[in-house]
């Protein structure tokens, strides 16, 4: 890496910072005028301690319930690390006794199952590699403004590994019995009031069957961080983040999709596009996979670099249940394209990596843009498809650096 390039990431890093701590305090006052937070309920892992886990560049996007992520450039790695994951609670981080934790299995099923975490480590088990998204990523970039967290247009991904067992597995251990054709999960967290709905999703049977929807305890070689799910969670690859609930205690089989907030309410897209600012119909339809999108991890925003030298580009591509099949890059704003190169094809679920490298021979501005394509020709749009919760948005990016004389 360039001195360049590093001067410019610790100034990124920095600057990360500020905002990140920014979003915490109250407009128009310093830190240390900031109104103090309520006190964190019992039973719960502080804001604080899961923030100083984090990188500086980690954005806090809300406070309560807790949301935040990195951008696109501090995100330049083949395997997402622990302290650039994103996280998303729609309740409060419970602070769990792995110990005493039990997972139960309950519905449309030969056998209910009541398994603890200690025996359920003893089932063959497997890491993989897999995407998780939140379904708002990129909120901020829809116009007119869509309701909800503000997202950045890059921030709200990772693609760490997970150890664990397939869910399918312990669903054949239960036995499904006649007419289950959902799978819903719940967790141990809960929020600062008695009356916040728990958080409960359900997946068709056919995506809880598929061999890499996962139930983990490990995340990149380690216990799961508490606030992605310490001690159990589930993993639903390619699909929207709130499908992967996390502390996981509870799994139902149910004979039609779960009624529910975070189902029948929330996280919801129109059957059909609507027009911006228009209102979700009635006829809306729950988020499942994510469509195809890219983000550029190298460079990042407003670098310089020098006439003479090369300019490396790298970044990430994924298509929800989908393969990456190419991915184009633009130098230009996007009147022409470069075929970039991909990186061999890892796990299933996986994000794939892609660069190109290229002299620099003029100064000037350069604009930046990456366009994936899946293997069923589903090509990111310029623009994102709007809907009024500001789930799925997936443009093309694009980066604008400067190059200047030798």
């Amino acid at each position: 890496m360039s001195n360049v390039i590093r001067a410019a990431a610790r100034r990124r890093e920095f600057l990360a910072q500020l905002a990140g701590l920014g979003a915490l305090a109250v407009p128009g006052r310093t830190l240390a005028q900031a109104v103090t937070p309520p006190a964190d309920p019992a039973g719960t892992v502080p804001n604080s301690v899961v923030l100083a886990q984090k990188a500086q560049s980690f954005t806090v996007h809300s406070a309560r319930p807790l949301t935040g992520s990195v951008t696109a450039e501090f995100h330049d790695f083949d395997v997402t690390p622990n302290d650039r994951m994103f996280v998303r609670n729609n309740l409060l981080t419970p602070d769990l006794d792995a110990a005493k934790h039990v997972l139960r299995v309950r519905g449309l099923v030969e056998k209910p199952l009541e398994i603890p975490l200690a025996q359920l480590r003893k089932m063959p088990s497997f890491t993989t590699q897999s995407m998780l998204e939140c379904a708002g990523s990129g909120r901020a970039a829809f116009q007119p403004r869509a309701s909800g967290t503000p997202w950045s247009p890059t921030g709200g991904m990772g693609c760490p590994t997970w150890t664990g067992v397939s869910l399918a597995d312990v669903l054949k251990m239960a036995g499904l019995r006649a007419g289950a054709a959902h799978v819903a999960f719940s967790g141990d967290d809960f929020g600062a009031v008695a009356t916040a709905p728990k958080v409960i999703r359900s997946v068709p049977l056919a995506k809880a069957m598929e061999r890499h929807t996962m139930i983990v305890w490990a995340m990149n070689g380690g216990d799961l961080p508490k606030v992605h799910g310490y001690p159990l969670r589930v993993v639903v690859p390619g699909w929207v983040g709130s499908a992967s609930i996390k502390w996981l205690s509870g799994i139902e089989v149910l004979d039609a999709p779960f009624k529910g907030t975070f189902m029948d309410d929330s996280y919801r897209i129109p059957r059909t596009p609507v027009q911006p600012g228009d209102k979700l119909p009635a006829d809306a339809v729950t988020t499942e996979a994510w469509p195809v999108k890219s983000i550029i991890t190298l460079p990042g925003p407003g670098d310089r670099y020098k006439v003479g030298g090369r300019l490396v580009v790298r970044g990430s591509a994924w298509a929800g249940d989908n393969d990456i099949e190419r991915v184009d890059v633009s130098l230009d704003g996007g009147k022409t394209w470069e075929r970039a190169k991909l990186a061999m094809r890892g796990e299933k679920y996986a994000w794939r990596r892609f660069s190109l490298e290229v002299p620099l021979n003029a100064p000037g501005e350069v604009v930046i843009l990456a366009r994936a394509t899946g293997d069923r020709g589903n090509t990111q749009p310029a623009v994102s498809t709007w809907n009024p919760l500001g789930y799925f948005w997936n443009a093309i990016p694009r980066v604008g650096i400067l190059v200047d004389k030798a």
